[in-house]
């Protein structure tokens, strides 16, 4: 039967005339269906962006789907309370978390950039099963074979591996978005010279292409939905671009050492490590070896040795709860801390409540003590410089590098941070050239109390008129002068409505829009000049930026990102307060 149905002579009288009103409708239908499968088969073979389109959306419309299922019954059918329906979003994204990462490393490209960025802004915002389970990818990715690697590293050298190097560790240190890192030994020029360990970044080869396709599609939708965003999206082409050639992160590892070396800080407080200029193409980096810890392994070991100091097994139900508060703070105006979260509601946490920072101390030394003693590894406890906070604190940080024999050194967490955000604040204001991408898995806690700062392929530069009107910005921010930073925002390319029919933004609303770019996560009720109270989150879900000028593009990263990893490591800050005195410098030195 199905042979006669699609015998030639049927389908030849199909095609042949006369042609009635319905016939003609079902060959249009028919040749539709038969030039959308041709289209389709022929962009998903050879246009790589419309292939990452679709399968973006083939692993992320099942979630989305799921989702509003789950809201949907529980919120419409069922009828839940709010606790009930937050149980019920609670099992949802304890499903879904890991497949959203699972997600993220198929696609690899900008995608992990995105989830780095994420997993360290959204402590306090994002639901904590989501911070959790992007937390991994601030330390790296799943790592390429030792023969991919070589390969890549004579091919774009031109010499063997053994012309190179007398011992090159199979095993990465690191694996990241763009390429993975691995331990060496420099084969000295000279007899008699001195071999150097370092490290070798290399590139993973298709890289170039999974950029280039996700950011046409990027462009793409810039230029559907919001077009005169276009300059910040070939912005961030730019960015990238630049973070894959290898030879450009050179040249900016050598004019940030410098630039830090000017205002004093490098090598004092930070150190950035020196390129091996033999061994440095396109896809190829070699640089010094700094040894020590990530600031990501730092926060997440002082968080299992608290948990454990006051009972519990790991530090998971501590970030659950870190996690809450963080909230609590953000919902009362965020900035910076009195003096640790407060962790109310269990008798054990009370040493942790309003005492301040000293309590909040006395329990992170004691809870590294006794990991110490435990660890028949006690090293000398010493108060660290204040830096200028108020946080007496040590810590006993284990490198977990690679399988390697776990070593303790003396660590300020506190006061690393501090020196983080300040050194950040002197590259944005001051010298205008800065590390666009310091989350957690890219700071090295060193042995001797200093900071390494790794990974500058992705450097922003600011214009003088730009940091000007940052520190101006900062300035407000700290005087908390509503007025000053709306005027900013308006005078210097800012541009948002809001689309439930309040219109233009007030200066209440751009000032909290600048608190959040440039200070302090602040989720409290917003008070518009009319004297009206709205939720802030309904301000963002109606908020429809039209113009976002590259001073304000660049320094709500670089500011969510400093923000963000200071809220993981449990202690907020009022990013303008700290860059305040930096701000201040550079408008003297305009003067």
């Amino acid at each position: 039967m199905l042979q006669a149905f699609i015998s030639p002579p049927m389908m030849s009288s199909f095609f042949q005339g006369p042609y009635s009103k319905r016939k003609i409708v079902l060959l249009v239908f028919l040749a539709s269906i038969l030039l959308g499968t041709l289209t389709f088969t022929t962009l998903y073979t050879c246009h790589r962006g419309f292939r990452r389109t679709i399968q973006f959306w083939r692993g992320m419309a099942p979630l989305v789907a799921k989702y509003k299922y789950v809201n949907f019954k529980a919120t419409k059918i069922d009828r839940c309370s709010p606790e009930e329906l937050e149980e019920r979003l609670n099992v949802y994204r304890e499903a879904t978390a890991p497949k959203l990462v699972d997600l993220i490393l198929r696609l690899g490209g900008i995608y992990i950039k995105i989830g780095q960025v994420m997993a360290t802004i959204g402590q306090g915002l994002l639901p904590q099963q989501y911070v959790d389970a992007l937390k991994p990818l601030q330390n790296g990715v799943p790592p390429r074979g030792y023969g991919e690697i070589s390969r890549i590293i004579e091919k774009s050298t031109g010499k063997k591996m053994d012309e190179l190097f007398i011992d090159f560790e199979e095993t990465p240190i690191g694996s990241a978005s763009v390429a993975q890192v691995h331990k060496a030994t420099l084969r000295p020029k000279n007899d008699g010279d001195k071999p150097s360990p370092i490290v070798i970044k290399v590139q993973y080869p298709e890289v170039a292409e999974l950029f280039d396709a996700d950011l046409s599609n990027l462009e793409i939708a810039t230029r559907l939905f919001a077009p005169e965003n276009m300059e910040v999206a070939k912005a961030l082409r730019k960015r990238h671009e630049n973070e894959l050639d290898f030879t450009k992160e050179a040249a900016n590892l050598r004019e940030c050492t410098r630039d830090m070396q000017q205002y004093g800080v490098e090598p004092s407080l930070v150190r950035i490590p020196r390129v091996v200029d033999d061994i440095c193409t396109q896809h190829v980096l070699a640089m010094e070896y700094l040894e020590g810890v990530s600031l990501s392994d730092a926060i997440k070991d002082e968080q299992n040795r608290v948990a454990k100091a006051l009972g519990r097994k790991d530090g998971d139900e501590l970030k659950v709860m870190l996690a809450s508060k963080m909230r609590e703070h953000f919902e009362n105006g965020g900035g910076a801390g009195s003096g640790g979260i407060r962790m109310l509601g269990d008798n054990q946490m009370k040493i942790m409540n309003v005492l301040g920072p000293s309590a909040t101390a006395m329990l992170r030394t004691y809870a590294s003590v006794r990991d110490g003693f435990e660890n028949a590894a006690i090293s000398v406890v010493k108060f660290g410089s204040r830096l200028g906070r108020n946080d007496n604190e040590v810590g006993l940080i284990a490198d977990t590098t690679a399988a390697k024999k776990k070593k303790k050194i003396n660590v300020n967490l506190g006061r690393a941070l501090k020196t983080l955000v300040h050194v950040h604040g002197i590259q944005m204001l001051l010298s205008g050239t800065y590390n666009a991408d310091p989350h957690p898995g890219n700071i090295l806690l060193l042995p001797d109390g200093r900071l390494g700062l790794l990974d500058y392929g992705m450097v922003g530069k600011l214009s003088e008129k730009d940091r000007e009107t940052v520190a101006e910005t900062i300035v407000a921010l700290g005087d908390n002068d509503k007025v000053a930073t709306a005027k900013l925002y308006r005078e210097n390319g800012y541009k948002a409505t809001l689309q439930n029919g309040k219109g233009e933004v007030d200066d209440a609303v751009l000032h909290r829009f600048a608190s959040f770019h440039f200070d302090k996560i602040d989720l409290s009720p917003l008070t518009l000049d009319n004297g009206e109270k709205m939720d802030i989150m309904e301000v963002f879900r109606s908020n429809r930026e039209k113009a976002v000028p590259t001073w304000v593009e660049e320094g709500r990263r670089l500011g969510g990102l400093l923000v963000g990893v200071s809220a993981q490591a449990a202690r907020p800050i009022s990013l303008a307060k700290e860059w305040r005195p930096i701000a201040k410098q550079a408008l003297r030195k305009k003067e």
